[in-house]
């Protein structure tokens, strides 16, 4: 408490420390006996940014060092807390006391003897709660209501999980070392040096990362690394200072707060920017490489794969603290399929294309999920829950609302048809943001065909010209069409040169002429549409006339859905033709 901190100061206390200094000679023969206590690293500092001549008058370097009870001295302590009350307790709870006093030393400013006091607090009101008898002995549950959670790890890891989908192998990977940790355990080994407590999970996004990092606090803990499953999610921001000197306090700050607990660092790549980003990683690497954290705090760093490979390798010492990779894929189809349902259902809403009974729609809603996972801006469980919402959204508008309390518990079915145009909608989205050319034409609902394998899109229009690209290969048929007598050859041009040029010229024209196969089927796929349009004006027409001496609303809905999604296709094909267009008119 002499000392304010470094960059503060306070007139009093450095009067304090100076009357020390000049009364205190530190020499034989003085009648008084002076003592400074305090913690380590406090001390040490003060020490060294106070009168240099409190050091002189008390060597740090002789000092007292006080270290925390080991377990040996914990259980010492607590036999003789237990005997100076009266009071008993069996064996295995005396063991899990020691757990639970073993956890809370990884926090810190751990209190040693006054744990002991806070523990036995709580056991006496869990065992007045018992109504066990006045001369009972503590049972494990007084110290521990929780105190089997190591044995039920594996359980208790199945339910953590069970609201994911598509992360079967990261908890495969956990389930390692679950059993790592409860067979070190039961030989009376420390599980530490072998389970791993840095980890860089990398992948897509929308894949689980956050999710699963939330989860790590509570299987950590359960293994018994931990004392408490809180965790503490930052960000680059929380670590990089301002100015030069800041930084590396706020790391050890940082740190020394998720002591005990799992710190994650989402997006971790951004600390590859920047100088003082650099100094976060420097001070990083040190901290974690002292006792003091080690074993004691779990460190994940989350981002996306190239951007992570790009942050390890700006360290070597990064590279060699965070081993360990967990790595997240991209959502399966069934995965995705499976997600969607269950949004749906937590609104009550069924859809036959989402849980297989309609195999046809099931099918299609494959194939459309393929094809936007092989989009670049594609986030998985991210757009699969839009999806979702979109669907319960448009199920919700076309339900009408209920009359009686049996209704409510009843489901609202969303057609086959309305689930397929939602998904049509985001990825005729997706791909018109990225220039892909064409989007997928989704033939006329319900009589389309539904196939496992996604409609082939013709490739870029534009070919690059370049001495340092690679060599083109020429298809077998057309190297013999590519002579000096069918183009003019300028003089001076190589061998190699001039083949890359036909090559290109070649590759050129291929994909023109698929461009112009492309828009052929467009156009035919508009008349195909036309057609089906002016026949189904006739129906509509028809049915409306029905609909109106009926006043058959649902109908009426159903119309106008079908017409709706039959004017999205058209604009959709109309769409991509003048892309198609404007790609032929640029290579014209």
């Amino acid at each position: 408490m002499l000392y304010p901190g470094k960059g503060t100061t306070d007139p009093y206390k450095t009067a304090v420390v100076d009357t020390i200094v000049a009364e205190i000679q530190s020499v034989p023969g003085e009648d008084r006996c002076v003592l400074l206590v305090g913690y380590k690293e406090q001390m040490e500092e003060m020490f060294q940014n106070v009168n240099p001549g409190l050091s002189r008058r008390f060597a740090i370097d002789n000092a007292f060092h006080f270290e925390d009870y080991n377990d040996e001295e914990l259980l010492a302590a607590l036999e003789l807390k237990l005997k100076s009350q009266d009071m008993t307790a069996t064996d295995p709870a005396k063991q899990v006391a020691i757990e639970v006093l073993s956890r809370a030393r990884n926090r810190p400013n751990f209190g040693n003897i006054g744990e002991v006091e806070n523990l036995l607090s709580s056991a006496k009101n869990r065992f007045q709660k018992r109504n066990a008898g006045p001369d009972a002995p503590f049972e494990p549950e007084d110290f521990d209501p929780d105190y089997r959670r190591s044995e039920h790890a594996e359980s208790n890891l199945e339910k953590l999980f069970e609201d994911v989908v598509g992360c079967d192998d990261v908890i495969e990977q956990i389930r390692k070392f679950q059993q790592i940790a409860h067979t070190c355990k039961s030989r009376n080994i420390d599980p530490r040096d072998l389970v791993p407590t840095t980890f860089v999970f990398k992948g897509p996004p929308g894949t689980g990362k956050t999710t699963t990092a939330r989860k790590m606090g509570q299987i950590y803990y359960d293994m018994g690394f931990l004392a408490s499953p809180e965790v503490l999610e930052r960000s680059t921001s929380d670590l990089v200072g301002e100015y030069v000197g800041q930084t590396g306090p706020k790391v050890k700050a940082l740190l020394e707060k998720a002591l005990g607990r799992v710190l994650f660092i989402d997006e971790a790549y951004r600390l590859g920017e920047g100088q003082f980003a650099k100094e976060a990683i420097d001070e990083l690497v040190s901290c974690l490489t002292l006792d003091r954290y080690k074993g004691k705090i779990i460190v994940i760093l989350a981002g996306y794969d190239n951007e992570i490979n790009q942050l390890l390798s700006v360290n070597p010492g990064l590279s060699s603290r965070f081993t360990q990779e967990v790595i997240f894929k991209h959502m399966s189809p069934r995965a995705s399929i499976e997600l969607m349902r269950r949004e749906l259902a937590k609104k009550k809403v069924v859809s036959q294309a989402l849980d297989g009974s309609d195999d046809d729609g099931y099918n299609h809603v494959w194939e459309l999920i393929e094809q936007l996972s092989q989009l670049s801006s594609w986030g998985n469980a991210r757009d699969l829950k839009q999806l979702a919402n979109e669907m319960i959204t448009q199920s919700f508008q076309m339900s009408s609302p209920i009359t009686n309390s049996e209704e409510a518990s009843s489901n609202i079915t969303l057609s086959t048809e309305d689930t397929i145009n939602c998904i049509f909608v985001m990825l005729s989205q997706r791909i018109s943001r990225e220039g892909h050319v064409p989007p997928p034409v989704v033939q006329s609902l319900p009589t389309a065909s539904y196939t496992r394998n996604p409609p082939l899109r013709p490739p870029p229009l534009k070919t690059k010209t370049s001495q340092t690209t690679q060599e083109a290969k020429l298809p077998p048929d057309s190297e013999s069409t590519l002579s000096e007598d069918d183009v003019e050859r300028d003089i001076g041009v190589s061998d190699a040169i001039w083949r890359q040029l036909q090559a290109d010229r070649m590759a050129q024209e291929q994909a023109k002429r698929r461009a112009e196969e492309a828009m052929k089927a467009l156009e035919e796929e508009s008349e195909k549409i036309e057609h089906d349009k002016r026949q189904r004006a006739t129906e509509l027409e028809k049915m409306e006339n029905n609909v109106a001496k009926n006043q058959d609303n649902g109908e009426r809905e159903r119309i106008m859905r079908q017409r709706e999604q039959a004017r999205l296709r058209e604009l959709a094909i109309i769409e991509e033709k003048a892309k198609i267009q404007r790609a032929l008119d640029e290579e014209a």
